[in-house]
């Protein structure tokens, strides 16, 4: 044999060789492409479904996002409304509420005015009460006086039996006085034709001799025994001003100089002037007259 017919040789058994294991090798590795398929569908099939499925839920729940979100953009509409309108309200509970805050200012300067009106009232009330007090010792005093010139006309009615007596001898002591008046006045005639000048001084002093004269209603003893106050039965309407001093005597006797502290509408209490007593040590007794010349 030749040489190229053994290469020949050799090249077929290696091609029958390589054709030999490629076949042993696509047998081993062949597949049923058929069944592939078939496999490959159906798998398919199933992941289009689920793909499917997933859309439709996919598509639902966007539907649903859809309507939740213009469902919450009709709220959120809605809020921003209610949000205007509270703004809106509490715009106007602010202003309400300085107005407010002006009209408890306007009360509380009013209040602070009724407390000052009140203070005033209350030092108005204190010193009325203290006038009371006042005039309720001043009430009692002249209930004591009352009942003591009460028990002084039992007295004057028991005198008036003897004053009706002594009443005939003073018509006759009158008649007398009445006659030396009449020769006293034909002496003023004289005086008043021979002696002008004279005449006009008698006349100035009997213009200046005009008094206020009242009756010793009550006294008061001080504790150290000595007599300090004076019940007076004038006032008011006989012109009686604080301060105005009277003489006390009791016919023609001197007793003491007293002055007017309260003057009362019918009566004065008088203070009793300390160094103007008498000399004869007499005391004021009810009775007895106060005179003071204007």
């Amino acid at each position: 044999m030749s040489t190229t017919v053994k290469v020949f040789i050799v090249l077929n058994l290696v091609l029958a060789l390589a054709c030999m294991w490629i076949t042993m090798v696509q047998y081993a590795t062949r597949e049923n492409w058929k069944r592939r398929w078939n496999e490959d569908t159906t798998q398919l099939s199933e992941e289009l479904k689920a793909t499917n499925r997933l859309l439709a839920e996919e598509s639902y729940h966007k539907t649903l996002s859809d309507t939740l979100n213009k469902t919450l953009e009709t709220k959120v509409t809605d809020l921003q409304a209610d949000l205007d309108k509270r703004d809106a309200t509490l715009t106007e509970q602010k202003q309400e509420i300085q107005a407010r805050d002006l009209q408890i200012s306007k009360m509380q300067a009013d209040a602070t005015a009724m407390r000052e009106d009140i203070a005033t009232l209350t030092n108005t009330l204190e010193q009325t009460r203290q006038r009371n007090t006042e005039l309720t010792h001043i009430a009692q005093v002249a209930r004591a006086v009352a009942f003591q010139l009460n028990v002084k006309l039992a007295e004057v009615e028991d005198d008036y039996n003897n004053a009706t007596t002594e009443l005939q001898q003073r018509d006759e002591d009158i008649a007398k006085l009445t006659k030396d008046l009449k020769a006293l006045q034909a002496q003023m005639a004289q005086v008043r034709d021979n002696h002008p000048d004279i005449w006009k001084e008698i006349i100035d002093e009997h213009a200046s001799g005009a008094f206020i004269q009242g009756v010793v209603a009550a006294v008061r003893t001080n504790p150290q025994g000595q007599q300090d106050l004076v019940m007076v039965t004038i006032g008011k309407e006989e012109g009686i001003q604080e301060g105005m001093e009277f003489i006390i005597f009791r016919a023609n006797q001197y007793v003491v100089k007293v002055r007017a502290e309260r003057v009362i509408n019918d009566m004065v209490a008088c203070r009793v002037i300390p160094n103007t007593w008498n000399t004869a040590g007499a005391k004021i007794q009810q009775g007895d007259l106060a005179q003071n010349r204007l």
